[in-house]
């Protein structure tokens, strides 16, 4: 049987019958199958000494406003806003980055390792990596509403926004301040890793923290942007042109824009600092770069091992930190995006408390790639070309044409209703409906990824044939009718990128 604990206790399994107890027993012959158990042999073991940080943070925003009215006509509204967010710290200081500058012992030096927060040996000094943003966060907002005679009225304004970067955004920046710990069994079930009331090995035991730059070479190592608090920057605009065409009939003309800048983007959108391959790699041909960096092949495109003690193959070692997978960046504020709309409302009030509006609205949303708000989420991970990581094109969110019809109907009162019961049951209701009718969003195409071996992007993406990709007309069944027409798209072939 076995047993886990994840505060700390043993997970272990019980031998099986070709285990032998402490006298050379085959345990096998013994009849009892619960025997090795009895005995308290372990065949192998891991345990874990956790980790358990405090991350501490603060936001503070500060703002003025206020409405004047010029004349008759003409009002203005005028306000500013300030927003500030300090740098993170842990309690204490089980906190750690990788930093692209360090030499890495691990890996003859080359840069590229883990540093780590605080004061002592193998620490920086400081408590903190992201530094505290720039005081540049000011929000000045400014807008209007103009009267042009009884019947109309345009308004106006402009203002810039801020929000907070919120702290999950990835993985826990600890790494080092946690153990993992193995007692394997090496003979094969013939001898048990340990006996279980002599507890875990000692000699397998390494209480952390492990202040090593080296201790997270070979894997994907969480890394805290510097300049990754720099608050996210909206620009909001508008204009609207409202006409009051009868007593109960207003209609309303409006353009809408939005420009949102330094926008949390995944890692992957840093390419090659992300640890993504240039694509001039793919000239050397897929059999020398997955060939072993030791090889004939490697050695005949003049490809040697990155810094001694290198194993891995030539895709490998072109990498801009090859001692490391993709880098864990949180938080990367290269995110961009921009919205223009156009947006025509008719709203009219009839008799007996109904109320209706129609409204259109024609659109654009463009962007980077910067589709989730917090930067981190896997929609944001659509990099094909590492060296062309911040593709600008359509929004995952973009929908150019939305029809929408309201209404509300507010139930007569006491005064149509005559009868008690009538008065008790409806009086003070409303009933209210929307209809709202959209185009359907982007879609992101892919296929299978020849590419992600030698370049470790994302994703690839074939060619546009020219065609209607959707060929759902009338009636459709998802369980037997197909939505699109494959032939729309295709292979760019062995690789190469796709369109």
């Amino acid at each position: 049987g076995w047993a886990t604990n994840t505060g700390g206790a043993f997970n272990f399994d019980r031998l099986g019958t070709g285990g032998y107890d402490a006298s050379g027993n085959n345990l096998s012959q013994t009849g009892d199958p619960f025997a090795s158990m009895l005995l308290g042999q372990v065949q192998q073991a891991s345990q874990t000494i956790p980790v358990y940080p405090t991350f501490n943070e603060a936001y503070t925003a500060a703002w003025v406003n206020d409405e004047f009215k010029v004349n008759d006509s003409l009002t203005l509204t005028l306000g500013l806003r300030f927003d500030y967010q300090f740098a993170r710290t842990e309690r204490d200081d089980q906190y750690s980055t990788f930093d692209p500058n360090t030499p890495n012992p691990g890996a003859g030096n080359i840069p590229g390792a883990l540093i780590f927060a605080g004061s002592g040996p193998g620490r920086t000094g400081s408590r903190k990596f992201s530094e505290s943003p720039d005081k540049d966060a000011w929000g000045p907002r400014a807008g209007f509403a103009y009267r042009l005679g009884d019947r109309n009225a345009i308004r106006g304004g402009y203002g810039i926004y801020y929000s907070g970067v919120a702290f999950g955004q990835g993985g826990l920046p600890t790494v080092g301040f946690q153990s993992n710990l193995l007692a394997p069994n090496l003979s094969n079930g013939v001898n048990p890793a340990f006996y279980l009331d002599d507890g875990f090995p000692a000699d397998r035991v390494r209480f952390p923290p492990f202040i090593d730059p080296a201790f997270a070479n070979g894997t994907a190592p969480l890394a805290v942007t510097p300049n990754g608090l720099t608050l996210p920057r909206w620009q909001n605009w508008s204009v609207t042109y409202q006409r009051q065409i009868s007593g109960n009939t207003m209609l309303g003309l409006s353009y809408i824009g939005n420009h949102g800048t330094r926008l949390p983007h995944n890692a992957s959108t840093l390419g090659v600092d992300d640890n993504m391959n240039n694509p001039s790699v793919l000239a050397l041909g897929a059999t020398v770069l997955q060939s072993n960096i030791n090889s004939a092949a490697a050695q005949a495109a003049g490809i040697r091992p990155p810094y001694p003690g290198f194993t891995g193959n030539v895709a490998q070692a072109l990498r801009k930190y090859p001692q490391y997978q993709n880098i864990s960046w949180r938080g990367v504020p290269v995110g961009e995006s921009k919205y223009h709309a156009l947006e025509t409302v008719l709203e009219r009030r009839f008799s007996r408390g109904l109320q209706a509006r129609v409204a259109y609205t024609y659109s654009k949303l463009h962007n980077n790639g910067s589709e989730n708000a917090q930067g981190s989420d896997g929609a944001n991970a659509t990099v094909q070309n590492p060296a062309n990581p911040l593709e600008w094109g359509l929004s995952a969110d973009d929908v150019p044409h939305v029809f929408l019809v309201g209404f509300t109907w507010e139930v007569p009162g006491s005064e149509s209703w005559s009868s008690g019961v009538a008065k008790a049951l409806l009086a003070g209701w409303n009933v209210s409906g929307v209809l709202r009718y959209e185009t359907g969003r982007p879609l992101n195409i892919v296929m299978a990824n020849d590419l992600g071996g030698f370049l470790f992007n994302n994703q690839k993406r074939p060619n546009r044939a020219g065609v209607d990709a959707v060929i759902a007309t009338g009636d459709f069944d998802p369980n037997t009718d197909r939505y699109f027409d494959r032939t729309a798209w295709t292979d760019p072939g062995p690789l190469q990128f796709g369109n």
